[in-house]
């Protein structure tokens, strides 16, 4: 008799499984959808660190002082206030959401690109941004790898570098010279962000006639992800390059923009 109690017991608990199971593939797609069911225990899951809002499944038992109900209201006083946090990782993930899906892209890149993994994790290319920069001469590059730094004219006049977003969390800088415009020579952006230096700061450090006051500078490194060894860009198919004089003007691009000017 035990041996039968115990078996329907397990199957009972079998059907309540493929039920539960069958309610949640009919909600998986579902914001705001709940599952009322007859049991006892109350089980609590956040999605990273938060409360799911649109899902919930809450046991109901028929009992006037421990019904289950009080769960139920708990947890609407929950969602309410959940929704009233403006700082929430839910409200990050809509907005992202809502920036990736308003518009129809049309990209598409399918070259080698480093794996997003480690510190590269963010490496999503249409938000990896690259600077162009031009070297004026041998010495000037000469420097450049000597130091590990890079120069942007700062100021009013013509020439100089706008700051942005791209330009102060850019990743990569791609530099070419004079009468080239092909160029396979890409640095790594170590600093966070440029440094300001005087005339007097780049003349200390041997920098060739410097013409300006002050300088946006910002530390390189010369080794970059083994995927872009091989490569060159064609610097005028950027987005942003201006032919004849004004050839040598700093630019910045995304990395998707980047690898459309791959010379292959």
């Amino acid at each position: 008799m035990a041996k039968r109690k115990k078996a329907d017991m397990a199957d009972h608990d079998r059907d309540d499984l493929l039920k539960m199971h069958s309610y949640k593939d009919a909600i998986r797609r579902t914001a705001g959808a709940y599952v009322l069911y007859p049991g006892a225990g109350v089980y609590k899951r956040k999605g990273f660190h938060e409360l799911i809002p649109g899902l919930g499944a809450f046991a109901i038992r028929p009992s006037r002082t421990d019904s289950g109900r009080d769960e139920l209201k708990r947890f609407l006083n929950d969602v309410v206030a959940h929704f009233q946090n403006r700082a929430s990782q839910r409200e990050k993930v809509a907005f992202r959401n809502f920036t990736i899906y308003n518009e129809r892209s049309a990209d598409e890149l399918r070259e080698p690109l480093p794996e997003a993994v480690g510190k590269n994790r963010d490496l999503i290319p249409d938000d990896t941004f690259v600077l162009v920069g031009y070297y004026k001469n041998d010495s000037h590059l000469t420097w450049i790898r000597k130091h590990n730094l890079y120069n942007f004219r700062t100021g009013a006049r013509a020439g100089s570098l706008a700051l942005g977003v791209r330009e102060v969390n850019a990743r990569y800088l791609l530099l070419h010279g004079p009468g080239e415009t092909v160029s396979g020579m890409l640095f790594k952006v170590r600093s966070p962000a440029p440094r300001l230096f005087s005339k007097q700061d780049l003349l200390q450090k041997g920098y060739p006639a410097p013409s300006r006051e002050l300088y946006l500078v910002y530390e390189t490194d010369p080794e970059v992800e083994p995927e872009f060894l091989q490569m060159r860009w064609d610097v005028t198919r950027l987005p942003g390059y201006r032919a004849n004089r004004a050839s040598g003007l700093p630019f910045s691009v995304s990395l998707t923009e980047l690898m459309k000017a791959l010379v292959k």
